[in-house]
């Protein structure tokens, strides 16, 4: 999403906004039009999860896309009207972005730049593990101690910010990890794999334009092509693609796991993780 809005709207002025007045995650700021109309779009960062799109006069519109929200250009001036819009922006050369949540589990905020890194949504997050992919030693002694599960070690977004629950699964399944073990009872050449497998699923995701299931779209409201290459995540029953062993689904910290038994089980410890 970040590479597709800085080619589509990088150096574009907006000229109006519009909200739907409904409260996502947090209360959209009622100042928000005013405050962006007539800034141009200098560029677009991202951490973890939180896009960063950067405006003139020192200004940056964060946004999380939550579960079900999503942005959509269209170089239409009048495109077809959708359901759950919260955001348009109208920019001047006629084209417009808009943000569409159906479950308003999203966030926008307009921060100041020099207090971006002070803002309570991005100064709890840890490190980006595809900007900065870490390393296995630096995992193993951040986990040390650690009695919750792997799994959901690699979600909880104050340690390692962009993780989310499908790519953990296909992490640990490449690294050959039992998703249930505790993080801190993992040695280093077991964080060493996962290490490996990082940047390496989250990369693969990105050229694929992310994974669609239900709501997901790329900005020009096309599915992401992902899917077709995940070797774990919503395939229980189904064999393995390199042992053959059914695919099995648990619940971890109210979300689905999904794994191998065979490979991914022969080193399960015996002391169970706190999900």
């Amino acid at each position: 999403m970040r590479r597709m809005l800085e080619v589509s709207v990088r150096g574009r002025t907006i000229a109006s906004v519009r909200l739907s007045g409904a409260k996502l995650r947090s209360r959209i700021a009622p100042s928000l039009p005013s405050r962006l109309r007539r800034r141009r779009v200098t560029g677009v960062r991202r951490h973890g999860k939180y896009l960063l799109i950067d405006l003139d006069e020192d200004l940056t519109l964060l946004s999380h896309l939550g579960m079900s929200g999503r942005w959509l250009f269209s170089t239409d001036g009048r495109p077809a009207p959708l359901p759950h819009v919260h955001v348009r922006l109208a920019f001047a050369d006629g084209s417009s972005l808009r943000f569409q949540d159906p479950r308003r589990f999203g966030m926008l905020r307009l921060v100041r730049r020099d207090r971006l890194w002070r803002d309570p949504s991005l100064a709890v997050l840890g490190p980006d593990p595809f900007a900065s992919p870490p390393a296995g030693e630096w995992l193993h002694r951040l986990a040390r101690g650690a009695r919750v599960s792997v799994k959901n070690f690699l979600l909880d977004q104050r340690r390692l910010a962009g993780i989310g629950n499908i790519y953990a699964s296909e992490i640990l399944h490449r690294g050959r990890v039992d998703p249930r073990r505790r993080a801190g009872a993992l040695g280093r050449e077991e964080w060493n794999a996962v290490a490996a497998e990082i940047p390496r699923v989250l990369g693969e995701a990105i050229e694929r334009m992310g994974t669609t299931f239900r709501s997901y779209r790329t900005l020009w409201n096309e599915p992401g092509g992902y899917g077709e290459k995940l070797l774990v995540y919503d395939r229980a029953g189904e064999p393995c693609r390199r042992c053959g062993t059914p695919i099995k689904r648990i619940v971890q910290g109210q979300r689905s796991t999904y794994f191998c038994p065979r490979c991914q089980g022969r080193k399960a410890s015996r002391a169970p993780a706190r999900s």
